[in-house]
């Protein structure tokens, strides 16, 4: 697999209107006690903030580019009044010497690099494991999902939104499921959007987050019945994951930098 820059455009308009989707539809369960908020820049960027969840992952600009330079400091006078340091991503498609030198100007270093990933829906050596992988369609197992990835779990007063959220998954290309095997529940998400599927990475409640073989054989064998050209998914670079992937028939697209303020 070549990567053009047009799907390269096409990877990142599906992984920001995964990241709105999450945003919107756990944003209005249990009241909104991460106080989830975020700016879409344009289709392939967006900032998100967490009030709640100080950390880099729920408080990021994801996609930025060169053409973006007049946005940086709106977004962080944004992220300054609920009282956080946001971390900034770059694309490396968009190389952009003007962009890193703004972003060395206001105190920003290059703190890390994730890789991303895609493929053609290949078959896994493990589908035989896809059996064990129950797709969410209850609001007692979008609780137990919610749970594992650490988003707000909806009480009883929410349960006929929490049954609406899982009936209309599907319309909107999203598939969550749940491994309960061996005792060790895991989760994991599929989007799909024109073509491209997402695959986040499992989420393991003893092990944290990683590849599991049976959770991405079910996800591969589910994108490719519904006629997905590409699945993409992200790991650190050079990883003991991007390593597995790679094994499996994965190829690189595109680098994500990180840079967090000094």
């Amino acid at each position: 697999m070549t990567a053009s820059i047009r799907r390269i455009r096409r990877i990142l308009a599906t992984q920001t209107a995964f990241s709105l989707w999450q945003l919107e539809t756990f944003g209005r369960l249990g009241g909104n006690p991460l106080g989830i908020a975020w700016r879409q820049l344009d289709e392939g960027a967006v900032a998100v903030l967490a009030r709640g969840q100080p950390g880099p992952v729920h408080n990021r600009v994801m996609g930025l580019r060169g053409d973006h330079i007049g946005e940086i400091e709106p977004l962080l006078a944004w992220y300054a009044q609920a009282g956080i340091k946001p971390r900034l991503e770059t694309i490396s498609a968009y190389d952009d010497p003007t962009l890193a030198g703004e972003l060395v100007r206001r105190g920003y270093y290059q703190s890390g690099f994730q890789v991303v990933l895609a493929a053609s829906p290949i078959v896994c050596a493990d589908d035989a494991a896809a059996s064990a992988i129950a797709e969410v369609g209850s609001a007692q197992e979008l609780a137990a999902f919610l749970q594992l990835y650490g988003w707000p779990t909806p009480g009883a007063s929410e349960a006929p939104a929490a049954a609406a959220v899982t009936a209309g998954l599907r319309a909107r290309g999203v598939s969550l499921y749940l491994r309960r095997s061996g005792g060790r529940p895991a989760a994991a998400v599929l989007f799909v959007r024109d073509g491209i599927g997402v695959l986040c990475p499992a989420v393991d409640a003893e092990a944290g987050s990683g590849l599991d073989a049976g959770l991405l054989a079910r996800r591969l064998a589910d994108a490719r019945a519904v006629g997905t050209e590409w699945v993409c998914t992200e790991a650190d670079l050079m990883s003991a994951r991007q390593m597995s992937l790679t094994r499996i028939g994965f190829k690189a697209v595109f680098i994500r930098t990180q840079w967090t303020s000094l």
